[in-house]
């Protein structure tokens, strides 16, 4: 059974729908992860799914989404943040190895710490999300720790490209204050909903906040700590952000990557999106989601960055299952993928993936990829 959580967890729901009623942001209270049931052991479709690579020698590739509002049969546009060239790249459907460069010049700094054994790179625009057809909402990191923005664009409807500097609007930053000890940035993880975008956050560990703005008349207001999910969870590091597209179940799906080592740790947790009180929280027996996506059809799926060995990365589904009697959550491995960074579905069903590929330290080449995934058979559709 697939893991759409309409139907299977009503209790789940319930509890969402009267977390809903109430306006103000969560409280921070302390939470076992542990009390989420263990995961069911990931299982593995790989050879039901091909794998294309589009582009190749990307830079730091961060995050992939699709222009929505597409015509039926007609050729649609990705866009690619390529965060280590500090650009977002445009390719179309028709056209899929060719890209051109839509937003440059964001800063661009480094991030992690080749002597911690962490993997170091080059990070400028991290997430990708559309406000409006027309309107490009960017998530920020190059700048100093509490100074970087989420950019909005108004891309042009001749597909000239713009400057970093030519911004629709922005909202941010996030300094040193009473709910942040060092300030947010690092915006990786955008999520739209109806009437606000939700964005995870790098900075105070003893929060880790999800971020949420006002969406009103297409335009994004008062960007403001709203989830402490280090509280709630038990865990650090929130990354993928999704919204269910289900009218009667729009939760806000976080992931957490938690800490830098090789348990298979990586939490799943549902939030109501108007009060940030939690309705489900997953273990997944992933190591490390990096991003998250519903597909056409509904069903959630994940690419797992795995830091510790970026050869076990990989795409996965994440079923409804049962163990020891308790409603868990099984990953079913759709893709192997070295270093995947976040997905998302094209109006046709085609899967695309952001994948950094091997270790790229600044000053070594490029070996990121957009690669498409498509089922092999109609019986694997996504």
């Amino acid at each position: 059974m697939r893991f759409v959580l309409v139907g299977v967890f009503v209790w789940a729901q319930t509890l969402l729908l009267r977390a809903a009623e109430v306006e103000k942001p969560a409280e921070a209270k302390p939470s076992d992860p542990a009390a989420a049931a263990p995961y069911a052991e990931p299982g593995d479709e790989s050879d039901q799914y091909q794998v294309e690579t589009l582009l190749s020698g990307l830079d730091n590739p961060c995050a992939v989404v699709v222009r929505p509002e597409a015509r039926d049969g007609q050729p649609y546009e990705i866009y690619v943040s390529e965060s280590g060239a500090g650009q977002v790249l445009r390719v179309t459907s028709d056209k899929p190895s060719e890209s051109t460069p839509i937003i440059t010049g964001f800063p661009v700094d480094s991030y992690g710490d080749a002597k911690k054994a962490e993997s170091e790179y080059r990070i400028g625009p991290l997430g990708l999300a559309f406000i409006t057809p027309k309107k490009l909402a960017v998530g920020g990191a190059g700048l100093e720790q509490g100074e970087d923005l989420v950019t909005v664009y108004s891309l042009p409807e001749d597909g000239s490209a713009l400057e970093y500097k030519q911004q629709d609007h922005a909202v941010g930053p996030i300094p040193k204050g009473k709910k942040t000890t060092t300030g947010e940035g690092n915006f990786y993880g955008l999520a739209k909903s109806d009437d606000a975008l939700f964005v995870t956050s790098n900075g105070d560990d003893d929060e880790a906040w999800v971020l949420k703005a006002d969406l009103k008349a297409n335009k994004l207001r008062d960007l403001q700590p709203f989830i402490a999910t280090k509280r709630l969870v038990g865990t650090t590091g929130p990354t993928g952000a999704v919204v269910n597209p289900k009218q009667n179940a729009n939760y806000l799906v976080i992931s957490q990557m938690s800490d830098f080592e090789t348990d298979r740790d990586s939490l799943i947790t549902f939030y109501s999106p108007r009060s940030g009180k939690v309705a489900l929280n997953q273990q997944t027996g992933l190591y490390d989601i990096a991003g998250l996506a519903y597909s056409p059809t509904d069903n959630l799926y994940a690419v797992d960055v795995v830091r510790a060995d970026a050869k076990l990365g990989g795409v996965y589904r994440l079923d409804s299952a049962e163990k020891d009697g308790k409603q868990t959550c099984r990953a079913v491995k759709i893709a192997g993928a070295e270093r995947p960074t976040a997905l998302a579905f094209g109006p046709d069903g085609a899967m695309y993936v952001t994948a950094i590929g091997p270790r790229q330290a600044p000053g070594t080449p490029s070996t990121g990829v957009l690669l498409k995934i498509t089922p092999k058979t109609d019986a694997a559709k996504f």
